[in-house]
This record gives C-alpha cells, structure tokens and sequence, in this order.
C-alpha cells in the first residue's frame, strides 16, 4: 500500500487541503491520505486553535463520501508537543508494509532543517512538496539540491488553492463570505458552532 500522510491544523480545513491531498492521490497512485490534524503544533500558539473536536467534525464533513481519505486522532492521543518523527514513528508500527509519502506546503519544506529529526523523517516518508507558483518551484528545487537527505523528495508543480487557514479565521472575524473556500457543509458547521468569530 501506498499511504499519504497529511498533517496540519486544519484549523479550518479547506478546498486548498483536499485539492492538494486528491492531487497527490492521483500523482502518486497512492491508495490513500490519512488526514492527521495536529494537537499542539511546536511553532503554533494552541489558543489560536479550534477544538480537537471540532477540527475533526470539520475534517469529518469535508472528505465525506471520498473513500481514499481517512482521518487519525493519533496526535490527539499523545501529550506534549506534536513531533512529525514521533508520529511516523507510530504510523510506522501500524502499517509496516506501507510506503509513506509525507504531504507538506512549501513553506514548510523551505524550513524543513529547522523540523525535529528531520533526517529521519526524509527516511520514514517520501517527503512531498507543491510549488505556488513558477519562482517558488526554482526555491524548492534549490533546498532540494542543497540537502541530500531530500534526494527523493517529490517536488510537483500542481495548481495550488489560493488561500490559507488563517487568512479565512480573518475573513470570518471580518464578517465576510468563505464559501467559496470551504465545503458547504463545513461553512455551515463553523456558522452553526459559531468558530473563529
């Protein structure tokens, strides 16, 4: 099996996200994407977080019906700080036969020295990489070159979503419209729930 490995917020999850990971899906030929949102991310202020609840209810509704997504808790379940290497680590002993291949945004990718035991990550996954756009594929491609650990990363050049988690809990303080973002059925959630007002 060939498993994706999308971590993040999800704080709120949006089209940008699941375009990405379908992306991915059909690049890779992978037979799926566990969408693993994260407890405390070491470089996020948690109060700036919806609850685990809630960003799993979200993920819930917006991979409804697509049979290749599945989502883990497993970052909910451990204390402390939530390492990627940690998480492989565990992902590794579930699914022993499976190749991982690690989504990531370029922003991260460009910071990826800075990760915890990143060498060892860049071991236990293929690490997976999106350019936003033409100057920011010749970046990636650069870091790729300057760190053979990355020798097998994949860089791709798909369309990116044009937005970002924090740019829309602004759009929602702003009072403005997401629906063009999100699924409906997450828009509604956050409305109902009354989230990042």
């Amino acid at each position: 099996m060939k498993t994706g490995i999308f971590g993040g917020a999800f704080n709120p999850v949006h089209l940008g996200h699941i375009n990405l990971a379908e992306n991915y899906l059909n690049e890779l030929c992978l037979d799926r994407v566990i969408f693993i949102p994260t407890s405390v991310a070491p470089h996020k202020s948690s109060d700036e977080f919806a609850s685990n609840e809630h960003r799993l209810n979200m993920l819930s509704l917006a991979i409804y019906g697509k049979t290749e997504f599945e989502i883990s808790d497993i970052e909910f379940k451990r204390e402390g700080k939530s390492y990627t290497f940690d998480t492989l680590c565990e992902l590794k002993e579930a699914y022993f036969d499976d190749e991982l291949y690690l989504i990531m945004g370029s922003d991260q990718f460009l910071y990826f020295n800075n990760w915890y035991r990143a060498e060892n990550i860049a071991k236990l996954a293929t690490i997976c990489t999106a350019a936003r756009n033409d100057e920011d594929y010749k970046k990636l491609l650069e870091f790729k070159a300057k760190n053979a650990y990355l020798k097998n990363a994949v860089i791709t050049d798909f369309d990116v979503f044009p937005i970002s988690s924090s740019e829309l809990r602004n759009m929602i303080k702003s009072g403005k419209s997401i629906s063009d973002y999100v699924p409906k059925a997450v828009e509604k959630y956050i409305k109902e729930n009354k989230l990042y007002v």
